[in-house]
């Protein structure tokens, strides 16, 4: 099935061609100015030009691209479009209302796939102003519907199969305003939102048994808009130069906005159901930022919930999260100096459904409330090599060559709270890379930790009850805690004060246990 990604690369790229690019040039200086573009990120753009008075038409429009590493490569054609020179110093776009799109994707293993998406644009208008080097556009369109109409898959796995693949989606209420500037660098940035979008798939083909597996999916999207910015050399992106491109200011930074998300599948082979899935998010927001700082991806979504039935599990899974958010970022280019990174994994009231819950305890022995699960850690270390020099990986998997350090580690905070329990805990330690002896391979840290928990006896004892602890596990259990904690100050709660000392004693709370 056609990624969301792949939708939105379409789109994007009917857009920029239904936006004029500049304005107090010519249209054919409109058109240099979207080759030029496009052939930065790597695109090779051919297409006929004809001028007839203030109007320059391009037509057979052709965008391809060689995949680097022998992975293939894609052609996508269409008819074209006209620019318009207004007299005012402006550009205007002449999009036709229909755009069909005739795509060829070549893969290794003489893996061939050809399609065709038919585009019907409705309410569209866009014109650019500025000049040659910093120009403005700005666009409105009413629809925009797309079909595929044709799909073709060619390879010797699939030879004796026949396919059927059926796409549509539609985006309503569109607007975008975009900047387009050359000077060393190519700079594009844009601001695009969207009232809605609806996507309908339907593939079919593959057996199971002698049964045909049919699977539908749909998905609705309201109230979206994204915020973008591309800087590349003018020479044109180097897939396989990226660390020193990098370092002369490729970047990139993207955040989306989502009110709402609502997706179902289905799967059938015949007439049974082998899967049926509903999934809800509300308030999405995401953000990307890749430089020669590093790569930092956050996301955060309000309430989220998944409903899925299978014939071979006897109850709905059903699960919802009150709040979901997640942060990734790692440095990208190698250093004489420590650099930061950041994991963050933040799961707010799940919940689990009372079928999934009576499957244990039926008796709801154990407390029902709404768990939590937070694992927040930063971090310091050393590359040696830049990630993405691939000779370099290459040679550092090859050869067991050291690709760089840990000097520092910080859990900033950590709550798991989950049937009547909870633990907590931070802590900060140090690494010594001199020192691979006295921790048998791994560098030697120095540092402390504090843990706290509550209701572990509740817990025990309730799984006891259930049956699914046996009384003697339990209390190996709290003997091998004993090690760790001692009771706190409150009932049925457990304190843990770890600390790591420079000579490799490890104490724990006050006493040695290393």
């Amino acid at each position: 099935m056609i990624s969301l990604a792949r939708i939105s690369s379409t789109t994007a790229l009917v857009t920029l061609m239904a936006a004029p690019v500049c304005a107090d040039v010519s249209a054919d200086d409109v058109w240099d100015a979207f080759t030029s573009y496009y052939q930065g990120v790597g695109l090779k753009v051919e297409a006929n030009q004809t001028r007839s008075g203030n109007r320059l038409d391009i037509s057979d429009l052709k965008i391809s691209a060689v995949f680097p590493f022998e992975l293939g490569s894609i052609a996508i054609t269409t008819t074209g479009f006209g620019l318009i020179e207004i007299g005012d110093g402006t550009v205007e776009m002449a999009l036709p209302d229909n755009l069909p799109l005739a795509m060829a994707l070549s893969l290794p293993e003489d893996i061939y796939v050809t399609a065709t998406i038919d585009y019907q644009v409705t309410g569209y208008h866009a014109v650019a102003s500025g000049d040659p080097h910093n120009i403005t556009i700005k666009s409105e369109m009413d629809s925009l519907a797309m079909e595929l109409a044709d799909v073709n898959i060619t390879a010797a796995a699939v030879a004796d199969q026949e396919f059927d693949f059926k796409f549509r989606g539609l985006m309503r209420g569109s607007i975008s305003e975009s900047t387009y500037s050359r000077t060393d660098m190519l700079i594009m940035t844009q601001g695009f939102s969207y009232d809605s979008l609806q996507i309908e798939a339907t593939f079919s083909g593959l057996k199971a048994g002698n049964d045909e597996v049919v699977s539908t999916a749909s998905m609705l999207i309201n109230g979206a808009k994204s915020n973008s910015r591309l800087a590349i050399p003018a020479a044109g992106i180097d897939l396989l130069n990226l660390p020193a491109q990098l370092r002369e200011g490729l970047s990139l930074g993207f955040t989306s906005e989502m009110q709402t998300q609502h997706s179902t599948q289905q799967v059938t082979a015949g007439d049974n159901m082998i899967s049926d899935q509903t999934t809800t998010v509300e308030n999405s927001n995401t953000s990307l930022a890749f430089s020669k700082s590093g790569i930092t991806i956050k996301a955060t979504t309000g309430a989220y919930s998944i409903d899925m039935l299978m014939p071979e599990v006897p109850f709905p899974i059903k699960a919802a999260f009150s709040s979901v958010g997640a942060e990734l970022s790692l440095p990208l280019l190698k250093s004489d100096t420590d650099q930061g990174f950041v994991y963050m994994l933040d799961l707010n009231g799940i919940q689990i459904d009372d079928g999934i819950w009576n499957q244990f305890d039926p008796d709801a022995v154990l407390p029902r409330d709404s768990a939590k699960f937070l694992l927040d850690i930063t971090g310091k270390g050393r590359l040696y090599h830049d990630l993405l020099d691939f000779d370099a990986v290459t040679q550092v998997f090859d050869e067991g060559i050291k690709f760089g350090e840990l000097t520092a580690l910080t859990l900033n905070d950590m709550n798991i709270t989950a049937i009547g329990a909870r633990l907590t805990g931070n802590g900060a330690f140090t690494f010594d890379n001199s020192d691979h002896e006295t921790y048998g391979g791994m560098p030697a840290p120095t540092g402390s930790a504090h843990f706290f928990m509550t209701g572990l006896n509740g817990v025990l004892d309730g799984l006891v009850n259930l049956g699914l602890m046996k009384n003697d596990e339990v209390f190996a259990m709290r003997m091998g805690m004993g090690m760790f904690a001692v009771a706190g100050d409150s009932d049925d709660t457990l304190v843990s004060d770890i600390e790591v000392l420079p000579d490799g004693q490890i104490m724990a709370n006050g006493k040695r246990i290393r």
